[in-house]
């Protein structure tokens, strides 16, 4: 199977996150993306590549230009420093022009610091993307997988947040949406706000995701199952959001449900959002998915029979993340 990496993931790496008023140690961090292809060369069968450089333009398709330059320009401005958001828009018609003040305008949380190098390794996720974008829309391949991080899902158009800086699953499904109808299946433990809020009034790219209920779990403000589009999207998008302690019987009726609408929508490409965040040993999901689930979550999305890009999200506990990708990305791909 074709793996497009993301050659500058390790560029950011934040140090720390703040819970509770506790500094711990970021869950999103380099090893992740090391645990995950140390694990795949193990496994073998997959050939890994670099992808091209997306421009400026290629990331305007999803994102506000106004946003790109500002993420550009406070990563090279960073220094040393960990530039982290601390004041948010309020009041009536708010404005912010200087650059402490634009960290909270282009920000929605306080889980998204800005490194020097965060820039660069956001832009080598959306060009990790778009590449398999390219590949899978021309017909090259049938399913590619793109191994990157910081993960994408809940970037909005002019917003980080959750560890989200370019949103990479939008960018690839904006792509093919040139080529045909889309869906993007979102299979990380939370909700993808940023990829629903991209396509909301879109009736030619379908969004459903399977997550954890935001009553009790990031981003609490979306993901609900009355989120259902709107205007011209009304309908094309569908949340299935489950409890804490969600295993393998509660999640496999969601995921019919989930498979069963992209079928109905009849796309000409799949974006699959995977997180391996669904595990029963991640460190923040709530969730009870055994490894070898993954296999079966894949044999029931191969099922749609659809060309696939597969991007990588969320994913915390280094001793299971690995494996869980192949465990995936083999049931995706073996025979039928």
């Amino acid at each position: 199977m074709r793996v497009i990496v993301n050659p500058r993931h390790a560029a950011h790496a934040a140090p720390v996150e703040f819970e509770d008023g506790a500094v711990i140690p970021c869950y999103e961090r380099p090893d992740r993306f090391g645990a995950i292809r140390a694990a795949m060369e193990s496994a073998g069968g997959f050939t890994f590549e670099d992808p091209p450089a997306a421009t400026e333009d290629d990331l305007a398709a999803v994102h506000d230009r106004a946003y790109v330059a500002y993420l550009r320009e406070a990563s090279a401005g960073a220094g040393a420093k960990v530039q982290w958001p601390s004041v948010f828009p309020y009041g009536p018609g708010p404005r912010a022009t200087g650059p402490l003040a634009l960290r909270g305008r282009f920000s929605f949380d306080t889980y998204a610091p800005v490194l020097r190098g965060t820039f660069a390794a956001a832009l080598g996720g959306a060009s990790a993307a778009l590449r398999a974008a390219d590949l899978v829309g021309s017909g090259a391949e049938r399913a590619v997988y793109v191994l990157t991080r910081p993960p994408g899902h809940h970037a909005e158009r002019d917003r980080c947040g959750g560890y989200c800086y370019f949103n990479n699953a939008a960018l690839a499904a904006e792509r093919l949406s040139k080529l045909g109808r889309v869906a993007v299946l979102d299979l990380d433990v939370h909700h993808g706000n940023g990829t629903q809020h991209a396509f909301y009034d879109r009736a030619d790219v379908l969004t459903v995701s399977v997550h954890g209920d935001p009553a009790t779990l990031y981003p609490f403000f979306s993901g609900n199952a009355d989120e259902t589009g709107t205007g011209a999207g009304l309908g094309a998008n569908l949340n299935l959001p489950l409890p804490p302690g969600t295993g393998p019987k509660e999640y496999r009726r969601a995921l019919a449900a989930a498979v069963e609408a992209v079928g109905r929508f009849r796309p000409a490409h799949l974006v699959l959002a995977f997180g391996a965040d669904t595990h029963e040993a991640d460190p923040i999901g709530g969730f009870k998915l055994p490894t070898g689930f993954y296999r079966e979550m894949a044999a029931a999305v191969r099922g749609l029979g659809l060309p696939t890009v597969v991007v990588q999200e969320g994913g915390y506990h280094l001793g299971s993340v690995g494996e869980s990708v192949v465990q995936l990305l083999r049931g995706l791909t073996a025979p039928a």
